[in-house]
């Protein structure tokens, strides 16, 4: 019940209830309950937090069918369960009773940045969020990033419970004495230097289902026209367009790049214009008011699935412009910190938020999505610009201000003054070095208390075992998959590898009422075609187009070769490595890692593959751990593969 209000509390925290203040106590509850419990139980409890409280908090995911909330929220609650998990070990032993929350709290912060990073980078829903409207709190950005406004928001909340646990105000007196010098700091910043350019954000408001319709495109090319003139005559001397504005192509004999150009002219002003260039390339062009394209920026930080198809850019660089440099974030891009970091360092004046929100109109998604926009604004200390298709379209100080607004869901220009330039943030020098030194110094005074847990693993029968079974066959695989070698060639040493590792691990014993193989197939080919055909559902839809299977001879081909390597991986994965690892450290450890393993072979694919991965692998091993081998997983895999190369090819 604890845990589960303190999910309920998190999910509260953020929009539509966006009772901002519930999130100062809304981890509380999970730590009280948590503390003394063992590790893997306080690991379950974290977890179910987190499934209440990602799951609420996402809840505006369901615009693309239940199975991608479903499957987010179950991932991101690793992260509340490893929370409790670490929160738990660090209550362990004997400490000053002030100690315990503030290790705490880094490991929280940690924990999100480790979220926001990687392949599976999704920082949404970050516990400092929760502020945004609280620009005396905000401040701490400038510092230590949003992470750093988490790591004082948890760590109140982990002081609360403390308090509570003890019975005495010891452990709370410290981080209620940093909030009020945070608060105080926070309150007497200097106003931001004078806003002396002119700019407007347009907020075109065209419906998602009517956006990309061709026999709509003038009618959208007409209005953008309209809306640009009356950003003209406001005085703008930068006009920005939402993400993917411009019907069609900007350039090519078909483009719309002369007819912007001539806007422009007209307008005297600089132009950010977008498109879907070509339908893969999501760009922002600078149009100066000589009616020329001076600057180009596509898309780097692309949406897993929803953006398989498009063809990414490769750096944050700023665009050039008569009227300073303008840093582009484009929609997803904004959530992330290091990019709008990149943007400042490579010389940005002031940010550009473009984005088309349209997808999630009438839910939290666009309130939610929008708070990014306040934390780059203080992290970096430059002016930021939001322009969304149908909201939320403003404009932010770099004090987290928003200075001009409209309403969402309206035809609209935004228009008002910003100021360009200014010094670097120490959070633009530095990024997240603060809290990365914060969390090298906790995991190095824990190094005492880990090495007996850790000897004592090892010392555990089959530990050796383990290891070969895992690192035999996955060095082999590593080095050919690099290799300038044919594609049936690595499968075949990689199964010869893990054959001989078979031979000296001993296979994991049988369960009384195992599963046949033929049961483990079934299971696991209703997973990937459920998971599949779920997938498809969801962009049908929202008119995504979706790819077609090979058929006849084509599905033939494609399915053999596909066999071969489905053969080594599951022999490998759900084979020796599975057998080894379960008899050393149990079968939860064994899922985990066999599902590592697999992620880990999708290296320098596109996200979409990591994610499927991630998914079939989990539910591979837990089938695999009621099934007696792993032959039965070897046509899955490989319809699975099939399966994938159509979704994982939409837009």
């Amino acid at each position: 019940m604890a845990a589960a209000a303190s999910g309920a509390l998190f999910a509260a925290s953020f929009p539509p209830a966006d009772a901002g203040w519930l999130a100062w106590i809304s981890l509380t509850p999970l730590l009280v309950a948590a503390r003394g419990q063992p590790v893997r139980r306080a690991f379950g409890l974290g977890y179910l937090m987190g499934l209440v409280g990602y799951g609420g908090t996402l809840l505006w995911l369901r615009v693309f069918g239940w199975l991608p909330w479903v499957l987010l929220a179950a991932y991101l609650a690793l992260y509340g369960g490893a929370f409790a998990a670490v929160a738990s070990w660090l209550a362990r032993g004997r400490r000053p009773p002030w100690w315990w929350p503030w290790p705490t709290a880094v490991a929280w912060a940690a924990l999100e940045l480790l979220r926001s990073s990687g392949v599976f980078g999704f920082p949404w829903a970050a516990l400092g969020l929760t502020q945004s409207r609280w620009p005396a709190v905000v401040q701490v950005a400038r510092v230590a990033g949003v992470f750093g406004v988490s790591f004082v928001v948890a760590l109140v909340s982990a002081a609360v419970s403390g308090a509570l646990v003890r019975r005495r105000p010891a452990p709370a007196i410290l981080p209620l004495a940093l909030l009020g010098a945070v608060v105080l700091w926070g309150s007497t910043l200097p106003p931001p230097g004078p806003a002396t350019l002119r700019v407007a954000a347009l907020q075109p408001n065209v419906p998602q289902r009517e956006k990309f319709d061709p026999a709509l495109s003038e009618q959208h090319r007409d209005r953008l026209r309209r809306l640009v003139v009356q950003a003209a005559r406001s005085g703008a001397e930068l006009i920005v367009m939402p993400e993917t504005a411009v019907p069609g192509d900007l350039f090519g004999p078909q483009g719309a790049l002369e007819e912007v150009g001539r806007w422009a002219h007209e307008a005297r002003a600089t132009i950010i214009a977008t498109s879907l260039e070509g339908g893969r390339s999501n760009i922002a062009v600078a149009v100066a008011p000589s009616g020329l394209a001076v600057g180009r920026y596509d898309k780097v930080r692309l949406v897993a699935f929803g953006e398989a198809g498009i063809v990414p850019g490769r750096r944050h660089d700023p665009l050039w412009t008569p009227a300073g440099r303008v840093g582009v974030a484009i929609c997803f891009e904004s959530i992330f910190p290091g990019a709008s970091r990149a943007l400042v360092r490579g010389g940005a004046d002031l940010l550009a938020v473009l984005t088309n929100d349209a997808w999630f109109d009438g839910t939290a998604g666009p309130a939610q999505h929008a708070a990014h926009a306040v934390f780059r604004a203080v992290e970096q200390g430059r002016w930021v610009v939001r322009a969304a298709n149908t909201g939320l379209s403003f404009i932010v100080d770099p004090a987290g201000r928003i200075t001009a607004r409209v309403p969402p869901g309206q035809e609209a220009v935004l228009t008002g003054a910003v100021g360009t330039a200014g010094p670097h943030t120490p959070y633009a020098r530095y990024g997240d070095g603060l809290l990365l030194a914060a969390a090298a110094a906790t995991a190095l005074g824990s190094i005492p208390r880990l090495l007996p847990s850790l000897r004592a693993a090892w010392a555990r029968p089959g530990g050796g075992d383990a290891l070969a079974a895992v690192l035999l066959p996955g060095v082999a695989a590593a080095v050919l998959l690099r290799a300038p070698l044919r594609w049936w060639v690595w499968p075949g040493v990689v199964g010869a590898v893990a054959a001989a590792v078979g031979v000296v691990v001993r296979p994991l014993p049988a369960r009384p009422r195992a599963w046949s193989d033929g049961v483990a197939a079934v299971a696991a080919g209703v997973v990937v075609v459920g998971l599949w055909a779920a997938m498809v559902w969801s962009f049908r839809a929202y008119g995504v187009p979706v790819g077609a299977l090979p058929t006849g001879a084509d599905l033939g081909v494609v399915l053999v070769r596909q066999l071969v390597v489905a053969a080594a991986v599951e022999l490998w994965l759900r084979g020796v490595a599975f057998g080894a690892l379960a008899r050393w450290a149990g079968t939860g450890t064994a899922v985990a890692v066999t599902t590592a393993l697999g992620v880990a072979l999708q290296a320098g694919l596109p996200p979409e593959a990591y994610a499927w991965a991630l998914v079939t692998g989990v539910a591979f091993g837990w089938i695999r751990a009621r099934s007696r081998s792993a032959a039965g997983f070897i046509l899955p895999h490989a319809l699975g593969n099939v399966l994938f190369a159509v979704v994982g090819a939409v837009r």
